[in-house]
């Protein structure tokens, strides 16, 4: 029975699921601690032994049949109930364990379960995996029923939530794929909306954002979404992200709105069975478009309120996505003070909360900011991690446009082969995986490069700006039109072609003036002062 109850044995436990008399009890504990086997360990605030060697343990524990072994870990489950009363969550890896060693599935995979959310609670991804994975072992073996796969889908969809935190995204595609089996062969809706739903987020960040958008489309078509406030919420939400990968940056601002509107107030901290809080996420991607798209105000207040919310709950997760997303803003605007402020928080956030799959989106962001604000040494090692850290993990979404920031980082520091070919592999990507605002990004890098030639590449580089400015045009990215303006200006000074050089240049200043974009409206109008007085008809 000791060896059964595992290491550290409780007296009061021990005494509870012994068949002898507490004489007897206490004279087999003496004769063991005479002989050495076990030791007392604590007498306060209640006694507990301990066996002197863990092997000891392990070779008692060997020689007992099975069928004694499951009959003693039954027992002890149901002593361990006695003994913690209400208070279960103290005791549920105790009670997990014998649970399923007492092969007393229904409540192994109860407790099981339990555990696995304690330990994501603790972000103990990798406890809470065994967990779960354990949990999905105990319910094979509980009989056949529709109560039996309502189980197995949301331990799968448990699982998905801990690998995806684990960046492990080839093996959160597995389970939900067999997620998705399960709910369709049960007919139940509201699991394939949930199952759906993280299809999506899985099809976006692995490349596919146009699936993505296909599976969020269905999934709005599925009987119920509609009076079930959390699903629509979310799938709002993974609509509305996998449009922002894509660059239709107005569909997902309308989307995640959309969304936005039916959870703020009381309900405005849920997760709604995700591992993030949703309206904090649903301005994550809010602020990104905002961004885009150049309403850099609007975006910092739904930014600065998700921030708010993260902290409310202070929940780790949530606040590094708002500080990513809050941080881009201001490297977008020109801030590059602010953006650092914010995002070497998220990165600090990233390791101390241990979850390290959001670390390389942090790098990536704050390695621009870095290089823009003229630390371009120390710029270009975040860079670097940043980008192979992603690609290593396979999180292709965003990859493309931290691409774009390598390479403008190499080009700050003068390395123009390896910015232009790390921008032509951006840009690869990003028409691979359908992000068109990325792409736009990525063209524009091109001219800044041929620009920057010993050389420079008029030509190139003109052509280069016209087909990022179209995209950014169709796509109402206001502050790349704003750049791609300013390159053309200067492609044209370049050519001595002075008076279409000062159009474009103070197009760029008006957009970027519009815009609050105070960095980039300076640059925009020294550029206007430094041509030559009298091609500018003064």
């Amino acid at each position: 029975m000791v060896a059964v109850i595992g290491v550290i044995v409780p007296f009061r436990l021990l005494r509870a699921v012994a068949e002898v008399s507490d004489e007897e009890l206490y004279g087999r504990l003496a004769r063991l601690q005479s002989a050495e086997f076990i030791y007392e360990i604590n007498l306060f605030p209640e006694l507990e032994y301990s066996f002197k060697h863990a092997l000891t343990n392990e070779i008692v524990y060997g020689t007992l049949l099975r069928e004694r072994r499951a009959y003693l870990h039954a027992r002890i489950v149901s002593a361990l109930e006695e003994v913690a009363g209400d208070n279960l969550y103290d005791h549920i890896e105790a009670l997990a364990h014998h649970a399923f060693r007492g092969e007393l599935w229904d409540k192994a995979v109860a407790y099981l379960r339990q555990a696995g959310a304690k330990a994501m609670s603790h972000s103990a991804l990798v406890e809470a995996l065994a967990n779960y994975g354990q949990a999905l072992e105990a319910v094979e073996c509980v009989p056949d029923s529709r109560e039996k796969l309502k189980m197995q889908i949301d331990l799968h969809l448990d699982s998905r939530n801990v690998l995806f935190l684990m960046g492990d995204l080839p093996r959160v595609a597995q389970h939900l794929h067999q997620a998705e089996s399960l709910a369709e062969t049960l007919g139940d809706q509201q699991r394939l909306a949930r199952v759906l739903n993280f299809l999506n987020s899985y099809y976006g960040l692995a490349g596919d954002p146009e699936r993505a958008i296909q599976i969020g489309q269905r999934t709005l078509t599925l009987a119920g979404i509609r009076e079930d406030r959390a699903l629509n919420v979310v799938t709002h939400y993974y609509l509305g992200a996998a449009y922002n990968k894509t660059g239709q940056y107005n569909e997902a601002i309308e989307v995640l709105q959309h969304g936005m509107r039916s959870i703020d107030g009381e309900l405005r901290h849920e997760r709604f069975g995700t591992t993030v809080v949703l309206s904090v996420i649903c301005r994550r991607h809010l602020v990104q478009c905002l961004a885009a798209t150049g309403r850099f105000s609007e975006g910092v207040r739904h930014g600065e309120e998700g921030v708010r919310i993260g902290e409310e709950v202070n929940h780790p997760v949530s606040l590094v996505h708002m500080n990513c997303s809050l941080g881009v803003l201001f490297l977008f605007r020109g801030e590059f003070e602010k953006a650092i402020a914010i995002l070497e928080r998220s990165l600090r956030i990233s390791h101390s909360a241990n979850v390290p799959v959001y670390v390389p989106y942090a790098a990536s962001r704050l390695g621009a900011a870095y290089a823009h604000s003229g630390r371009v040494s120390e710029a270009i090692r975040y860079l670097e991690d940043g980008v192979e850290n992603l690609a290593a993990a396979g999180r292709v979404a965003f990859l493309s446009l931290s691409t774009v920031w390598l390479s403008e980082g190499y080009l700050l520091c003068g390395r123009l082969d390896e910015a232009n070919a790390v921008a032509n592999r951006a840009l690869d990507l990003s028409r691979n995986h359908k992000e068109r605002g990325h792409e736009a990004w990525a063209l524009k890098m091109l001219g800044d490069i041929a620009l920057h030639r010993e050389s420079p590449q008029t030509e190139q580089a003109e052509a280069y700006y016209r087909q990022a400015f179209a995209v950014s045009d169709t796509l109402g990215m206001q502050p790349l039109r704003a750049h791609c303006k300013f390159g053309l200006g200067n492609v044209h000074a370049l050519m001595g072609a002075w008076e279409q050089a000062r159009v474009e240049l103070a197009a760029a200043a008006e957009l970027y003036r519009s815009m609050e974009m105070t960095f980039w409206f300076k640059r925009g109008e020294a550029a206007l002062r430094n041509m030559p007085c009298d091609r500018q008809g003064i």
